[in-house]
């Protein structure tokens, strides 16, 4: 009678182990489903909440209150020196599109007459003569970014196919 018994039990429960381990599997792939959801609404909720309230210190400054900014002396004195070290240098780092390098005799008057006509195709570009011994060069632009010098190289390269962009201290 034992053996009658225990046979049922067994096979009733082999297949609901079989069904368990299906199920678990759906359980399993629902509830990352449900959980990414409930994150994504947690996020979205969260978001806008921040973006409704107005953060303290624009309403201040409207208001025409003294903000404070406290930080260490060490930091005041990394910005001074910053400010100053600007200064010395006349320029910051940026980028510049050469149009002419030459040496020789005939150099010197060919790159004056490049850079008088220059403005005369681009009249929104400044134009720079440098001598750095043996060439004379000529440097066009004050580009902060090399986006911008790339644009630009684009329109001076129809008219001078040499032009490349160089990296160079430019005026502010």
């Amino acid at each position: 009678m034992k053996i009658n018994f225990f046979y049922p039990v067994l096979v009733l429960f082999l297949q609901w182990k079989n069904k368990f381990r299906y199920s678990r599997r759906l359980i399993d792939l629902q509830m990352k489903y449900i959980f990414s959801i409930l994150l994504m609404l947690s996020f979205s909720a969260g978001m806008k909440a921040q973006s409704s309230e107005r953060p303290q210190i624009l309403s201040d400054l409207e208001k025409n209150k003294k903000i404070e900014v406290i930080q260490p002396v060490q930091v005041e004195q990394l910005l001074n020196m910053q400010i100053a070290n600007n200064y010395m240098q006349k320029g910051i780092q940026g980028y510049r599109i050469r149009i002419f390098s030459q040496s020789g005799q005939a150099a010197r008057q060919k790159s004056t007459d490049i850079k008088s006509v220059f403005p005369q195709h681009f009249p929104e570009i400044n134009a720079y003569l440098t001598y750095t011994e043996p060439n004379y060069q000529i440097f066009v632009g004050d580009f902060r970014t090399k986006t911008e010098a790339l644009y630009y190289l684009k329109l001076v390269g129809k008219k001078y196919p040499s032009a490349f962009i160089v990296k160079s201290l430019i005026k502010i």
